[in-house]
C-alpha cells in the first residue's frame, strides 16, 4: 500500500493535468469562484487534524470502492468525448473518492466523508451565468423597492437605478450571485464545526442563500442613500467597495445569529 498512493498521485497528474489547469484557472478568472483555492486546503486541514482518529481507524479494503474508480473513469472518458470540464472535475472526485476505499475501507471513508464532498464547492458549476441575471434583476427590483419604502425616491427602469443625483446600473458583478455562492461555502463548514443535529445544520446551510441575497439588496441601497446624501461620485468611488465587505460581514453575523438560535454555540476541536 505504501507504493501504490505515489503511483496513483502520479497517474492522477498526468490523466487529470487538463483538469487541474481548468479549476485553477477558474479560480483566478471566475469572479464566483475566487474562493475556490481555499476549498481543498479546508479539506487537507480538516482530513489532517483527524489525523489520529484515522490512524486508529481499521484499513481493510472495500471491493464497491473498485466500482466507484471505474464509474469514475468512465465519466472522465464522457468528459473527454464531450469536453464537458465540469464532469471531468466530478469524475477526479469520484476517482479519488474509489480509490480510498478500495485501500482503507468503508470505515475510513466514512470519517472523511465531509471533507471529501466539500471539495465539491471548488467546482464551478456550468449554470452559474444562467442563474446570475435573474439574480440580478431581482437585486435591482428588492433594491428600487426598499429604497422608495425608506423614503428615498428611485425610479427602476429595466437594470438602471435612477436618483436626482445620478443613474445607477446593477451589473452583473452586482448580482449579489457572489456573495450567495461564498456565504454558501462558509455557511456548510459552519455547520460541519458546529455541534447539533442535522435539521439544525440544513437550516444553517440553507439560510445562507436569503441572507446572502438580503445583504446584497441592503448593500444596493446603502450606495443608493449615500449617492442621495453625498453625490454619485463619493458613492460610487469611496463607499462601493467597502459597503461589500460590510454587508457581507452583515450576512456571516447572521449564520452565527441563525446558529445562536438553536442554542449555546459548540464547536467541534479542528484547531
Amino acid at each position: 500500500m505504501n507504493y501504490i498512493l505515489p503511483i496513483f498521485i502520479a497517474l492522477l497528474g498526468i490523466f487529470y493535468y487538463d483538469t487541474f489547469g481548468w479549476l485553477i484557472a477558474s479560480w483566478m478568472n471566475n469572479v464566483y469562484y475566487s474562493h475556490g483555492f481555499l476549498v481543498p486546503v479546508i479539506s487537507g486541514y480538516i482530513i489532517w487534524s483527524m489525523r489520529k482518529e484515522l490512524a486508529e481507524t481499521e484499513k481493510k479494503e472495500f471491493q464497491g470502492g473498485f466500482m466507484l474508480l471505474i464509474a469514475g473513469i468512465l465519466l472522465k472518458v464522457i468528459a473527454i468525448m464531450w469536453t464537458i470540464r465540469f464532469l471531468s472535475a466530478v469524475s477526479l472526485l469520484l476517482v479519488i473518492s474509489g480509490v480510498i476505499l478500495y485501500l482503507f475501507g468503508l470505515e475510513f471513508m466514512k470519517k472523511i466523508r465531509f471533507p471529501i464532498l466539500f471539495l465539491l464547492l471548488m467546482i464551478p458549476l456550468p449554470f452559474v451565468d444562467t442563474v446570475a441575471p435573474p439574480a440580478q434583476t431581482i437585486s435591482a427590483v428588492a433594491s428600487s423597492n426598499l429604497a422608495n419604502l425608506i423614503g428615498m425616491p428611485v425610479h427602476r427602469d429595466g437594470l438602471e437605478l435612477h436618483l436626482s443625483t445620478g443613474t445607477f446600473e446593477v451589473g452583473l458583478a452586482c448580482s449579489g450571485l457572489n456573495s450567495i455562492i461564498s456565504l454558501f461555502t462558509i455557511g456548510v463548514v459552519f455547520a460541519f464545526i458546529i455541534e447539533g443535529g442535522l435539521f439544525m445544520k440544513s437550516i444553517i446551510i440553507l439560510l445562507s442563500i436569503p441572507l446572502a441575497l438580503a445583504g446584497n439588496i441592503i448593500r444596493i441601497t446603502s450606495v443608493l442613500a449615500v449617492a442621495s446624501i453625498y453625490g454619485q461620485e463619493a458613492a460610487i468611488n469611496y463607499f462601493h467597495d467597502f459597503s461589500s465587505l460590510l454587508l457581507f460581514s452583515v450576512a456571516l453575523s447572521g449564520l452565527f445569529l441563525a446558529g445562536r438560535c438553536f442554542g449555546r454555540l459548540r464547536f467541534k476541536k479542528i484547531f
